[in-house]
């Protein structure tokens, strides 16, 4: 029998394998520095305001903008990090209790208590599972790492990408033909118009519903109400998406006060979504660009089946740069259409 087929496919497959793991991770350092880029672009144009209508120069007002933000986040670290941590806590605990109370009352009924599994059989599974918990601890230990080494990574390369942006991008610059840097120059005004753009408007929905979610919760006497608008606010961040998760805990949360709270929390959510929706991002829709909702949520579902959460949460600024680029160098260039599209109709 000739093994060198079966050799050789084993080896290929492997090798695919190898280069697919690698370029999972490449990508999502890709996607962190493109995060960082973000910031940078965020910090850029706070900065170039300052120097604008003050009389600071700009390196001035970048550090000024640096030191208020560090400020900023110290202060607020200081007064409402123990708050929102005590809260955080709590959240847990009351999370637990809110699913063992929504599986006693689920128990109660006779076609769902044969589907429902009972302390012993809880107990078995926690046993047989036993040897599994210490991985996925590392596995999480792994991921917080993950995430705080991400996070100084982008803040890091913001701080560098805005404190002298005209070298990256005279160096991006020079790597095209000198007859395209000039139509390529245009290109990178128009992404940064359209991300800084995209920045503000989530920036601002994210305020916007961080704080109506907080009052509304607290109206409606849904337990920690500041640390699930807090984390409301910063799922916003996510389109499409990062509402429906961040319903999940208020809804269980809910349920530790009665059946009709969690009607009514689940009413409040979509009445806040239908006011985001149709009433605060028409509102700020002159700061934030228009992306496709089909082409947004596909993009979200690629990228978070590709690389994890770091990819659902950059897969719209990734299409509002690749939206860009086709309406500039393929719709306008290379089709001859004066009018390519809305984000560079500014």
């Amino acid at each position: 029998m000739n093994l060198r087929p079966v050799l050789f496919a084993s080896l290929l497959t492997a090798l695919v394998l190898a280069v697919a793991e690698i370029l999972v991770v490449t990508i999502s350092v890709l996607l962190v520095i493109f995060a960082g880029l973000l910031f940078g672009i965020l910090l850029n144009r706070i900065a170039h305001w300052s120097s604008r209508h003050t009389p600071i120069p700009y390196h001035g007002g970048y550090f000024l903008v640096v030191i208020l933000l560090l400020g900023f986040f110290a202060a607020g670290t200081y007064y409402l990090g123990a708050q929102v941590a005590q809260q955080a806590d709590e959240l847990g605990s009351e999370l637990q209790n809110a699913v063992q109370q929504t599986q006693e009352r689920m128990s109660q009924y006779e076609v769902i208590k044969q589907y429902t599994p009972d302390a012993s059989q809880v107990q078995s599974m926690v046993t047989q599972q036993g040897g599994s918990a210490f991985s996925n601890m590392l596995q999480g230990v792994r991921s917080v790492g993950w995430a705080f080494t991400g996070a100084i990574v982008i803040f890091f390369v913001g701080l560098y990408a805005a404190y002298d942006p005209e070298l990256y991008r005279t160096g991006l610059v020079k790597l095209f033909p000198i007859d395209r840097r000039e139509r390529v120059v245009d290109a990178l005004d128009e992404l940064r118009s359209a991300l800084m753009r995209w920045i503000v408007g989530r920036l601002m929905s994210m305020t916007v519903v961080g704080v109506l979610t907080a009052i509304g919760l607290s109206v409606l006497g849904v337990p920690l109400p500041i640390a699930l608008g807090v984390l409301a606010a910063l799922l916003t961040f996510i389109p499409n998406i990062g509402p429906l998760l961040a319903m999940i805990p208020q809804l269980l949360l809910a349920v530790n006060v009665d059946t009709n709270t969690v009607l009514y929390v689940l009413i409040f959510n979509i009445a806040l979504q239908g006011i985001e929706s149709y009433l605060i991002t028409p509102m700020i829709q002159r700061q934030e660009v228009s992306l496709p909702p089909i082409l947004t949520i596909a993009a979200q579902l690629l990228m978070g089946v590709w690389v994890g959460v770091i990819g659902i949460m950059m897969a719209a600024p990734l299409v509002v740069m690749l939206m860009v680029l086709i309406q500039l160098f393929y719709i306008q260039d290379h089709l001859g259409d004066p009018e390519p599209g809305e984000l560079t109709a500014n």
